[in-house]
């Protein structure tokens, strides 16, 4: 009798094991809309195979509204407190130091997701069957729990996710956002930033601010409000003024230098101050990694060295 095949390891330990820096992996948007969906209807979301042309065309007019920024469109899927309706929308849009939200809710089933994203989104003017409601003070941390998409966010993502609510913090279970070597990732919002590797202990204390930039810089993707390169120098400077900084008002610039190395301009406003920063980024050693804990290929990973950083006020 032939032996089983032998287990893969889990992608998130193989990536812990290595050292690798999770900077410059979160991704750059524009916009970002949570959709409060119960678990079973995220992977009808994801299917878009299945998807009705009404559905389609929806994903097509937010693909036309946000090309031009330069920047993505962000879906997330989070588990609602309390299964079925009402259907709820939060949609966040690039601001001053992060994100800039508004929230919407309607008695329609939650098959009617695309219906809520054309309301809220394309035509918030016309509400229609939606009502716009007040937005809660503080942050809410998304921790992907989609463990039927990789193992390691079952495993990881979910004591996370307990973690956090056991500390007093709002967080949601939420589907796949990509990233999953990573676990437990998390979304923050409405600062933009996403996590790495968070441990329930770990998550909490971030969530406090009761550490810090310093101390989990190994942790951070980056802050989604820019581009990825742009996102090694903005972790530069989270590190050097603190907490603080997430206040900033920041937009960058990447350029390719001739040398192969890319020149990063992030522009700011802080604290009643204008500024820039400058710095050249270059790729360091690439590890070689398993990007799923369902698969045993592996693929190059870029790690990257920032250079020449340089801040005036």
């Amino acid at each position: 009798m032939p032996a089983p095949p032998a287990r893969l390891p889990l992608c998130a330990d193989a990536s812990r094991a290595s050292g690798e820096d999770p900077i410059a992996t979160a991704p750059h948007w524009q916009e970002v809309t949570v959709l409060e969906l119960d678990v079973p209807v995220w992977a009808a979301l994801r299917d878009v195979d299945r998807w009705t042309t009404e559905q389609r065309g929806v994903f097509e007019a937010l693909r036309g509204r946000v090309e031009a920024s330069g920047a993505g469109f962000g879906l997330l899927m989070s588990a609602p407190e309390q299964p079925g309706p009402p259907l709820r929308v939060r949609h966040y849009t690039r601001g001053a130091g992060g994100f800039t939200r508004r929230d919407y809710q309607s008695a329609l089933p939650q098959t009617e997701w695309a219906r809520g994203l054309s309301a809220t989104l394309l035509r918030s003017g016309e509400l229609g069957d939606w009502a716009e409601v007040p937005v809660p003070t503080g942050p809410d941390y998304h921790v992907c729990t989609h463990g039927t998409v990789d193992a390691s966010c079952g495993k990881y993502g979910i004591p996370a996710f307990h973690g956090l609510r056991a500390a007093g913090h709002r967080a949601w279970r939420t589907g796949h956002f990509g990233g999953h070597r990573f676990a437990a990732t998390a979304v923050e919002l409405p600062s933009g930033l996403l996590w790495a590797h968070l441990t329930p202990e770990l998550a909490a204390r971030v969530a406090r601010r009761a550490v810090h930039p310093s101390e989990v810089r190994g942790h951070l993707r980056g802050f989604a409000g820019l581009p990825p390169l742009a996102q090694l120098l903005d972790r530069e400077l989270l590190v050097r003024y603190g907490w603080d900084w997430l206040g900033a008002e920041r937009t960058a610039q990447v350029e390719a230098e001739s040398d192969g190395r890319a020149r990063v301009t992030l522009d700011f406003h802080w604290n009643g101050q204008a500024g820039r920063a400058t710095a050249l980024v270059r790729d360091g050693v690439p590890l070689h990694l398993p990007g799923s804990s369902h698969k045993a290929d592996l693929g190059r990973m870029r790690q990257y060295v920032v250079e020449e950083m340089r801040v005036s006020l």
